[in-house]
Formats: C-alpha cells, sequence, structure tokens
C-alpha cells in the first residue's frame, strides 16, 4: 500500500461478505468498524434457541444455511480456519444428508433417497451462530463490531465517509473492539461477543455514547456488504445523509445510482423456515434431504419444489442438544420458493401449522401440535438467495500485476472509495458470499 494509505473503515453488514472485507481490510493496516443491524454476526448462518414450557429444555435450531461446503480458495482458507478454531466441525450423518424426489401430487418417494457423497458437510459448533463470531475474532485487534444498528445514511464530502445510525431495541449491546467473538448463546442475541454492558439506564447510555462515537467518526474507505433490497436503499438515496454526495431519506440524491441501480436488479425469493422440536421421533431415512420432482423426460431442467424444498433433522448435528431426554428431535424445515413467495404475509402462526400438516404428510405420519410438537415456530427470510446474480465487472487497474486474479464479484466506484458486495454480485451459497466480500476489499485497496 502507498505511503498515503487508508488508515480506517467501514463496513456496513455482518454477514459473510462483510466479514471477509474486514478480515481483509484489518490484515491490511486499517482500523475497520462493522456495523450490523441484526443482534449477532454471520447472516444467514445463524441459531434459534427456544426453551420449552414446562420443562426448562434448551433446545437450538439452525434455521437458516444448514451447513458449509468448500467453494473457492479463499473460502476453503477461511474454512480451515474456522475449523483449527473448533468453530465447524463435520456434520457426520453416515451418508444420510442428499436428495429425495417427490411424487406429482408432492408426495415423498421414501425409496427415491439419494445420498451426496461428494463433499464434507461442516456446520458451526456449538451451534451455527459460532461461525460469524469466529471469523470476527480472526479479524483481529484492529477490527470493531457494532450489532443491532442499522445504517440509515452514509455521506461522502469528497474526502471522507460519514455515517448515521439508529439501533434496533435490545436486551443489552455488546460492542466488540477487537474480539468479534463471544462463547455464549446470549452474546449472539445480544450483539456479537464481548463483555456485556449494563442494563437498564446504564446500557441506554452506552447505547447513545456508541452511536455518538460512530456518528462523529470518519473512514476513510467503506464497503457495503448487504442484500441486494438493502444495497439500492442505502445507495441510490433511501438512505438518510448529507454531504456532497449524500442520498436523503424518501428519495434524494443517490449515492452511488449506477451501484443501486444493479443491485435492485437483482431478484430474491422469500423463504419460510420452520423449526419444529417432537417429542417422538419421525422415520425417514435420511437427516437431511433437498426435495423435488424430477422431470419425466429426465431433462436438466430447474426442479420442480413443492410446499417443502429442504428438511433436516437438526438435531443429529455435532454438539446439538437432545430432545425430550434422547426420545425427540429438532427438525428445519425450508419452504419451496413457489410455495414460500405465495405465502410470503401469511402469519407466521399459520405458516408453521401448515408447514407442520406437509411434513407429516411427507412422513406419512400424523402430527398433533398439541401431543407431539414441543416447540414450533416459522421465519420468514425475505432475501433468501438471488435468483440473477450480478454478472461479474472487470477488476481495477493494477490489481493483475497483485496476482489477486480477482473475479468481479463486487461493484466498484474508486472515486468515492466504495465498494458493494454481498451474495446478490456471485451467488446464492455462503461460499459466494464471502469470496464477495473477500474481493470487494481487494479490489478496493488496488483503486486507492
Amino acid at each position: 500500500m502507498a505511503a498515503t494509505s487508508p488508515k480506517t473503515a467501514l463496513v456496513v453488514g455482518g454477514g459473510f461478505a462483510g466479514l471477509a472485507a474486514a478480515q481483509v481490510l484489518t490484515e491490511q493496516g486499517l482500523e475497520v468498524v462493522l456495523v450490523e443491524q441484526g443482534r449477532g454476526l454471520g447472516g444467514r448462518m445463524c441459531t434459534r434457541t427456544a426453551t420449552v414450557a414446562g420443562t426448562g429444555e434448551r433446545l437450538t435450531f439452525d434455521h437458516g444455511c444448514q451447513y458449509l461446503t468448500a467453494r473457492s480458495p479463499q473460502w476453503d482458507a477461511a474454512l480451515e480456519r474456522l475449523r483449527a478454531a473448533g468453530a465447524v466441525a463435520a456434520w457426520e450423518t453416515g451418508g444420510r444428508v442428499g436428495t429425495a424426489a417427490l411424487d406429482a401430487d408432492d408426495g415423498l418417494i421414501l425409496g427415491s433417497f439419494s445420498a451426496d457423497k461428494s463433499k464434507e458437510l461442516l456446520v458451526g459448533c456449538p451451534t451455527n451462530s459460532s461461525v460469524g463470531r469466529a471469523l470476527a475474532a480472526a479479524a483481529g485487534p484492529r477490527l470493531t463490531t457494532l450489532t443491532g444498528t442499522r445504517i440509515r445514511g452514509l455521506s461522502w464530502d469528497g474526502k471522507a465517509w460519514r455515517a448515521t445510525a439508529s439501533r434496533r431495541p435490545v436486551l443489552s449491546l455488546r460492542v466488540t473492539p477487537g474480539q468479534g467473538g463471544g462463547e455464549s448463546e446470549a452474546a449472539d442475541a445480544a450483539g456479537g461477543g464481548g463483555s456485556p454492558s449494563g442494563s437498564g439506564d446504564e446500557a441506554e447510555g452506552q447505547l447513545d455514547e456508541v452511536l455518538a462515537s460512530l456518528e462523529s467518526r470518519t473512514f476513510d474507505l467503506a464497503i457495503t456488504a448487504m442484500s441486494s433490497v438493502s444495497t439500492a436503499k442505502l445507495l441510490g438515496g433511501g438512505g438518510k445523509g448529507g454531504g456532497k454526495e449524500g442520498g436523503k431519506e424518501g428519495g434524494g440524491v443517490p449515492l452511488a445510482a449506477d451501484v443501486a441501480e444493479a443491485a435492485g436488479d437483482v431478484r430474491s425469493n422469500v423463504c419460510w423456515a420452520l423449526i419444529v422440536a417432537l417429542n417422538r421421533k419421525l422415520d425417514l431415512p435420511f437427516d437431511g434431504a433437498l426435495l423435488s420432482r424430477p422431470d419425466p423426460a429426465g431433462r436438466p431442467v430447474p426442479p420442480g419444489y413443492g410446499p417443502i424444498a429442504w428438511l433436516s433433522r437438526d438435531s443429529t448435528k455435532p454438539g446439538r442438544p437432545a430432545v425430550a431426554g434422547g426420545a425427540g428431535e429438532t427438525w428445519v424445515v425450508h419452504g419451496g420458493p413457489g410455495w414460500s413467495n405465495e405465502h410470503a404475509d401469511e402469519p407466521p402462526e399459520a405458516v408453521a401449522l401448515e408447514l407442520i400438516e406437509e411434513l407429516a404428510r411427507l412422513a406419512q405420519t400424523e402430527l398433533l401440535p398439541e401431543r407431539d410438537v414441543l416447540h414450533a415456530e416459522a421465519h420468514r427470510w425475505n432475501n433468501a438467495y438471488p435468483l440473477n446474480p450480478r454478472p461479474p465487472v472487470p477488476p481495477p487497474p493494477g490489481s493483475a500485476a497483485s496476482g489477486l486474479g480477482l473475479a468481479g464479484c463486487y461493484m466498484l466506484r474508486a472515486d468515492m472509495a466504495l465498494a458493494a458486495c454481498g451474495d446478490w454480485a456471485k451467488g446464492p451459497r455462503a461460499g459466494d458470499a464471502y469470496l464477495s466480500g473477500w474481493e470487494a476489499a481487494h479490489a478496493l485497496l488496488a483503486s486507492v
């Protein structure tokens, strides 16, 4: 880097893209602040916890991304670091994860299951929420993470970036300077690790101080690592901000109209996720399966999904707690794209009941909520995966000389020291998001 190298950077978004970008920047000596509007880090690689009423039994559900697999040299290296840190482990299923076929009525053909033994499946330990915390911790002491906070606007004055922010109501805030980790599920729920803040008025005061500190800072670089919808809103004038290139709430001057337009062109599916704990076991011949209707003519057409596209026996993953003293099990069910989109506006309670009925139909059994279900709820992922990721862009001049071999899975505004990344710029897998963030940070550093 040049003698006048940037010293500070703001990363907006704490999924895999943002965490990858943050690590690249800190490795190059920058002080980085990463802001995530959710309560934890890692995006859809997350875990929801619940307690069984009456017994106090703790349940965990990986309701988003189900597992991680190798996809690129950069992502493979990250997985090895996670493995070395004990943050991931193999989901040893004995060949019980793969695909199965649905009949014309979307019923499960039990004998159709085919195991996929071509790749190792890695899951977070002790839960999937551990992965985001571990990736943040790997970035070292130059990274500060701030969760439960939404960037409302960005402004660029020609030399530096500023941000305005608001916080979501949470019981406590965890600001992690230099250690994006934490050891407990409480840390994930509250915001990413470190030492817990106080409660009540003390916590409110700390929150106000943190936001005031964020808004008073300037940053040499900025990287947005959000969904396509959030990217388009923030950079297209939907974010409130001032300054030479500031957007304005409700349709002001865009910060980066070309980036916002490109992100806005990416379409995504809704995905309903059912998490359900049963006090008995289901007699299904797999621990995880992607379900679809095969084409009668055997043609390679897009999969025909039914109401349920994926289901997994979540309690078989390593480190997960026993259910009902070992007599029961937890399941995660992902609705098919078409079904989820059609039911996007239904109440979660109604969706949960419908998907429980579909699960019972697939398992060819009866599931009565009052008799068989210990816990159930539905979560709607609004931007589950991009349907038409943005095509690659040419890498910046000079990046080839560094030997990076960038594939262009990002968007770059070198004139504003800005890059945008996320799964919408590469593809729907966790490794795609990570690679997009890795490339965006390297491209931005090469251009300034």
